[in-house]
């Protein structure tokens, strides 16, 4: 394994390994509300603390419990997990550009023994399961108390509670609607349609998050129109991107030479700075925020330690 690659690598350039994945997890890590309301849920500070720490050390595992059992696959199994023919491949899984999301299930059913089979499958199902609720979790309540209470101010909490559960009936809908779209997209690669996609969508959080915390000059103008500027150019390109359907394995690729010569995780890295600079002349050009409402939070405090 070489994690070093090429800048012009068409699967992992290591610029876009270094600086793509790290705007890319600095998002994730920071301000997604899926992980900050674990965070938030603590019993203090040292909890919270704890519990970060504790999540760092558990992201070792993936590279022994994803990536090795990935190799493991495609040598063991080379005519399925890695088939060249989308015949084959469209008969073996469906797809016509790679069965590589096979390689994990088929590594359980084919060589885990019966009762370890079922245990493998209900601790993937578990896993899922627990993914899925975060995430309606996060969305329902976003939408709730962020944007249904403002346009019905003096909604009740029962209404809101009711509001909630149909706004997740909807992401569900939404969600099985979208399988298809997954299924054609990027070579059927479920790890690269979730990494493009969040390159395309998560820089701009991660730029004005990042401004917030190192310039006290940022203001509301500035940050909302980075946001509104670095979606539409997100959206922009995922749209662009997913028009086209990823060639076959021994197909031509004929889509546009941006989107075959410029990497998702470039893509992320250009977002991120087209974001920064409309935040910052939109913050310089407007008013700023009053001191009085400016708190600046050290990393470490004195006084967390007691917490």
């Amino acid at each position: 394994m070489n994690l070093m690659r090429s800048i012009s690598d068409g699967n992992y350039p290591w610029t876009g390994m270094m600086f793509g994945l790290t705007i890319s997890s600095v998002w994730y890590w920071c301000s997604d509300q899926v992980i900050v309301q674990r965070a938030l849920a603590a019993k203090n500070l040292s909890h919270a603390k704890g519990g970060c720490i504790l999540a760092g050390y558990l992201k070792v595992l993936p590279l022994y419990l994803l990536v090795f059992p990935g190799m493991i696959a495609r040598i063991l199994f080379p005519n399925e997990v890695g088939c060249a023919d989308p015949d084959v491949c469209y008969k073996l899984c469906g797809s016509r550009s790679g069965c590589t999301n096979i390689a994990y299930p088929w590594l359980v059913l084919e060589l885990m023994p019966h009762a370890a089979r079922g245990l493998m499958m209900a601790v993937m199902m578990s896993a899922l399961m627990s993914s899925l609720t975060s995430i309606f979790n996060s969305s329902s309540t976003i939408f709730t108390v962020d944007i249904w209470t403002r346009i019905r101010k003096n909604a009740s909490e029962m209404e809101q509670l009711i509001v909630g559960r149909l706004f997740v009936i909807i992401l569900v809908v939404v969600g099985i609607l979208w399988i298809p779209v997954i299924q054609a997209s990027k070579g059927s690669e479920l790890f690269v349609y979730i990494q493009s996609i969040t390159s395309y969508l998560a820089p701009p959080v991660c730029a004005v998050y990042v401004l917030a915390i190192f310039w006290k000059r940022i203001n509301e103008p500035g940050a909302f129109w980075a946001l509104m500027v670095g979606l539409v150019v997100g959206l922009i390109r995922f749209a662009w991107e997913f028009s086209y359907s990823s060639p076959a394995c021994g197909e031509e690729d004929t889509r546009p030479n941006i989107i075959t010569n410029m990497h998702y995780l470039h893509f992320g890295i250009l977002l991120f700075f087209i974001t920064a600079i409309v935040a910052v002349v939109v913050s310089l050009l407007t008013k700023p925020i009053a001191d009085k409402h400016v708190t600046l939070y050290a990393l470490y405090s004195y006084s967390s330690f007691y917490v």
